[in-house]
């Protein structure tokens, strides 16, 4: 009997985590659709994102008198009205602009998150109906802060998880059932990150150890040669972007420390497949830290 009740509770368990996950999409999709509307002047995207009651209204900071004023109410209507504008005063905004969702509670029928854009910063209440979450109420504020609009870009490094090494004359090995089971770890160790890019050399361990992460996050594995690697231009180029790079047990520590400016970081042992270092780049630090994932 106490197994039977293990067993169901168990099941449910794994009923409510699917569900909050499934939850938790759907809002990240609903905010980037909103995100979408004000950015691209994408009116479907918009009118999926928000409820006809829309009530939004905010404060606009005064740059004369550093006093925040009242700004009227933006209704649904209106919202639609400055989309279809972004769209005919050609006022989209670029890729590299700042935006960024925030989910903060998930409860049976409400939400509330966060979006920060070009403008500033809203927070915003939703509600679910008949399975599909839309925005409610939005209050704002602006211009955005410059400490804000400062990116961060974060860097994931891991080795390629177990390889099969019963060939010692294949240099290109796939992984082996325990490799397999911890690059699904991988993508579930990562489940609350959300990737911009996903990086890979071109080898079946590392893209086998990659590929679970990267369609989780619905991106494409991207390659790079860690031979011909300019660190100042990889960073360049994902400015601004959280990125996981697998690599190998030299050339992640190397691509670690390339991305810091020192060398902080020996080798890998050839027995260890766990090391995880996160680098975190602002405009004005780089950090790192190093743990182990089994």
């Amino acid at each position: 009997m106490k197994s039977l009740f293990l067993a169901l509770f168990l099941s449910l368990s794994f009923i409510v985590t699917a569900q909050n996950e499934s939850d938790k999409t759907q809002i990240e999709t609903t905010l980037n659709n909103y995100l979408d509307g004000f950015y691209k002047g994408d009116t479907l995207k918009l009118k999926a994102a928000l409820k006809p009651r829309l009530y939004k209204f905010g404060y606009w900071k005064n740059k004369d008198t550093g006093k925040y004023e009242y700004s009227n109410q933006m209704t649904y209507a209106k919202a639609i009205d400055y989309a279809k504008d972004v769209i005919e005063k050609n006022m989209q905004q670029k890729e590299d602009v700042i935006r960024k969702v925030q989910i903060f509670e998930i409860g049976n029928h409400i939400a509330s998150a966060k979006v920060t854009g070009w403008w500033g910063i809203d927070y915003m209440l939703l509600s679910k109906d008949e399975g599909k979450w839309m925005i409610e109420q939005v209050i704002w504020e602006g211009p955005l802060e410059k400490e804000a609009e400062q990116k961060t870009t974060t860097y994931y490094l891991i080795r390629h998880a177990e390889k099969d090494q019963s060939d010692k004359t294949n240099r290109d090995p796939h992984l082996t059932e325990v490799g397999l089971k911890r690059a699904d770890n991988w993508a579930k160790v990562f489940k609350d990150v959300k990737f911009d890019m996903v990086y890979s050399t071109n080898y079946n361990r590392t893209k086998e150890t990659a590929a679970p992460t990267a369609k989780a996050n619905n991106v494409e594995v991207s390659f790079y040669d860690p031979r011909n690697l300019n660190p100042k231009e990889f960073m360049a180029k994902t400015k601004g972007k959280t990125v996981l790079i697998v690599g190998h047990s030299n050339t992640t520590p190397m691509f670690t420390n390339g991305i810091l400016g020192e060398k902080k970081y020996d080798m890998i042992a050839e027995d260890n497949n766990s090391n995880l270092y996160i680098v975190t780049v602002t405009k004005d630090s780089k950090t790192s830290k190093l743990s182990k994932v089994d």
